[in-house]
């Protein structure tokens, strides 16, 4: 039987947590298995407040918006909204789908019988990026459509105040751009109008100004996509005093905290005795020590309080346990250097050990030769990126794309969008 996650009310902050565990599956080779996802959706947030490892494609920011306003519009009643707007979500999939380009559309594999809607995995980030006003999740805006209908009646007839002071209610943004003409029905598709892009890139200015979508939204420059990691960005003379040392220390740990995942794979593969995986750690770990030696007096210098002051401020928890992992880890790269992480009797191994028994008690794979023989090999082994993407064509570089796509089409181009 599969296993599910199911919850029937929560708060905002609540189902984050609760999607942050979902997302840890999406990316195969970054699993939490050493407990540090705190830190790293952390600095995802900072860098890229709004978006989320499973969202695909630019569009569903205004796709949603504009799906729900539509029932809103029809007066679709409480009881009824969830349904239409299921019906309404997969209906637009499948004219996506039998568009040009798919890639990204929801529904793609699973059809009418997809569990995560566009609406779910866009949810926060239209909060976030100020296009839905309404506070709550998904179901309470559901719940308050009727008593939205009746509070909005009270404002017919009445004369238009200029200064907004008795405004009727609204659960969007007051400047959210009109769908295309034919909307649902025509002219749907995964292309951005250059209105539409325009004003994504104003809500993400607006909200975040300080945030480096923000910067590279406005510097709107395709070759910015190419960077393979968002450290390398921060050269860029847009970017702050401030957000380039954040870049620095996004790096500093996304390096040094990847020789603790390679070093745990490497002693699940001594335990299996599986030789083709133990070389191939063994050489894994070679590469990274290249890498941690390049750091040169960065890492040398480095403190953690910057790593520290982005958790907090970003509300995420990460208790003193991880916190004591991170800065024995750190301290002791730096006194023996990455060579002394793989030998036998390294203080590095019985600190892997004692994590993996702290996080998972009886299930560690280190300790259990029931849980060790369901290993299938590979376990958060890739280099924390943030939410960037392994390539231009996923992650925040697809949704930027998209974004710089829209704003360099023409009007012309954009009839067809």
């Amino acid at each position: 039987m599969a296993s599910t996650l199911t919850w029937l009310d929560y708060s905002e902050r609540d189902r984050r947590r609760a999607l942050d565990v979902i997302d840890l599956f999406r990316e195969t080779g970054t699993v939490d298995e050493l407990g540090l996802a705190g830190v790293r959706n952390s600095f995802s947030d900072l860098f890229f407040p709004g978006t989320s490892t499973i969202q695909t494609r630019a569009c569903y920011f205004l796709l949603v918006p504009w799906t729900l306003l539509r029932l809103e519009r029809l007066r679709i009643s409480s009881s009824k909204a969830a349904a239409r707007a299921r019906r309404a979500e997969l209906n637009l999939n499948s004219r996506m789908l039998a568009g040009g380009d798919a890639r990204g559309v929801f529904g793609s594999q699973a059809g009418n019988a997809l569990k995560r809607l566009p609406s779910e995995v866009y949810w926060g980030g239209l909060r976030s990026w100020g296009i839905r006003t309404f506070s709550g999740h998904k179901w309470a805006y559901f719940r308050s459509l009727d008593g939205f209908y009746r509070r909005g009646a009270q404002f017919r007839g009445t004369p238009r105040d200029p200064e907004g002071r008795s405004a009727p209610p609204a659960n969007w943004h007051p400047h959210l751009p009109a769908p295309p003409s034919g909307f649902p029905y025509e002219n749907v598709s995964v292309a951005l109008r250059p209105q539409d892009a325009e004003y994504l890139r104003e809500r993400i200015q607006a909200r975040h100004p300080e945030s480096l979508l923000a910067v590279l939204a406005g510097r709107a420059n395709p070759e910015d996509l190419d960077a393979d990691r968002p450290w390398q960005l921060s050269r860029l003379s847009e970017i702050s005093p401030v957000l380039r040392e954040q870049l620095q220390d996004a790096e500093l740990f996304a390096v040094c905290m990847q020789g603790a995942a390679l070093l745990y794979n490497l002693m699940l593969s001594e335990k299996q005795e599986h030789e083709q995986r133990v070389e191939t750690y063994r050489s894994e770990l070679g590469d990274w020590t290249a890498d941690v030696e390049a750091l040169g007096s960065e890492l040398a210098d480095w403190r953690l309080d910057g790593v520290w002051s982005v958790v907090r401020a970003q509300g995420r928890s990460v208790g003193y346990p991880t916190q004591a992992f991170v800065t024995r880890w750190i301290d002791d790269l730096k006194r023996g250097g990455p060579e002394a992480v793989v030998p036998q009797d390294s203080a590095a191994r019985n600190l892997v050990r004692e994590r993996e028994t702290q996080l998972k008690r009886g299930r560690a794979r280190l300790t259990s030769p029931r849980h060790l023989e369901l290993w299938g090999g590979r376990s958060g082994t890739g280099r924390m990126s943030y939410r960037w993407g392994g390539n231009p064509q996923s992650g925040t570089r697809l949704l930027l794309k998209d974004i710089f796509d829209g704003l360099a089409r023409s009007e012309g181009d954009a009839g067809n969008a």
